[in-house]
């Protein structure tokens, strides 16, 4: 199949070399962990080249309640009572969906996986299919592919990924984008175009990164919220940014709603999360000023 990667590069801001390892890997039959902190582009990413391939995607959120079951799927229980175990009562999961219908199975959080749903994709990986009770065996379709997402400095509440699992991924690390990326992806995320207001928000989440009072900074989600609240503010108090400037008090609490509760001040710090939001949001208004 002939691949234009220009026409995936075009729905992403930048990563463009991630972009093409991660389409190799998966052209190549590979399945992938993409290994990063939130808001680092990996859904944004895998679903333009999902988009492209015209695979789709399976999406399913790691957690502690995700069960065999769940995932693989399971008879429906009125219908198995009154006729028994008919393939034709049998409601796929994610896992045997995808397997079928050769799309991707995008897992974020797989660390927080449960070991004995994990273990499924063990024999998934190394059989090409999957034995099914009462439904029979599950061939993966060629274009199935397993791309699991997760966040290696998450310390609450995740699972060791074994060995043999590991050996069945190929793995890219995935880190924050450059100032003028995120930038770009605010203006394209929000439809905003005052680039002082922008440039603005996106420093502030790109300061809560390297903050010393803070273990795990915002994404630039964090900025994307905060203009998307300010603008919201100014519509419902019926004022236009254009004509009165920016109100840097409705912007203050606009950045401390978005952000905090997307970054992680250190169990050691005295200092709440909106304390250093506000630290933040003065010491670079005084900059500007």
């Amino acid at each position: 199949m002939s691949i234009d990667v220009e026409q995936i590069f075009e729905a992403v801001v930048g990563r463009r070399k991630e972009i093409l390892l991660i389409l190799s890997a998966l052209q190549a039959g590979k399945n992938i962990f993409l290994e990063g902190p939130p808001g680092t582009s990996k859904s944004t990413i895998l679903n333009a080249i999902a988009d492209y391939m015209g695979n789709g995607c399976c999406l399913v959120t790691g957690n502690n309640d995700l069960t065999t079951s769940k995932l693989i799927g399971y008879f429906d229980p009125a219908e198995t009572l009154s006729r028994g175990y008919d393939p034709k009562n049998f409601i796929p999961g994610p896992l045997v969906s995808a397997m079928q219908e050769g799309k991707y199975l995008y897992i974020e959080e797989f660390n927080r996986l449960p070991d004995e749903t994990t273990n499924v994709f063990v024999t998934v990986l190394s059989e090409k299919k999957l034995l099914v009770p009462r439904f029979g065996v599950v061939e993966t379709s060629p274009d199935f592919r397993i791309i699991a997402a997760l966040n290696p400095l998450d310390d609450i509440g995740i699972s060791r990924i074994s060995r043999a699992l590991k050996d069945r991924f190929s793995s890219i690390s995935m880190d924050y984008q450059s100032k003028d990326e995120e930038i770009e992806v605010v203006r394209r995320r929000t439809g905003y175009k005052t680039d002082e207001l922008i440039e603005f928000a996106v420093n502030i989440a790109r300061e809560t990164r390297k903050h010393p009072e803070i273990k795990l900074g915002s994404s630039v989600r964090g900025s994307i919220d905060m203009i998307d609240i300010y603008r919201k503010t100014l519509d419902i108090l019926g004022r236009d940014i254009s004509v009165c400037g920016i109100d840097y008090e409705l912007l203050l609490d606009s950045a401390v709603i978005a952000l905090r509760s997307k970054i992680w001040v250190f169990e050691t710090s005295e200092k709440k999360p909106e304390d250093v939001i506000r630290e933040i949001f003065f010491d670079l208004q005084k900059k500007k000023l």
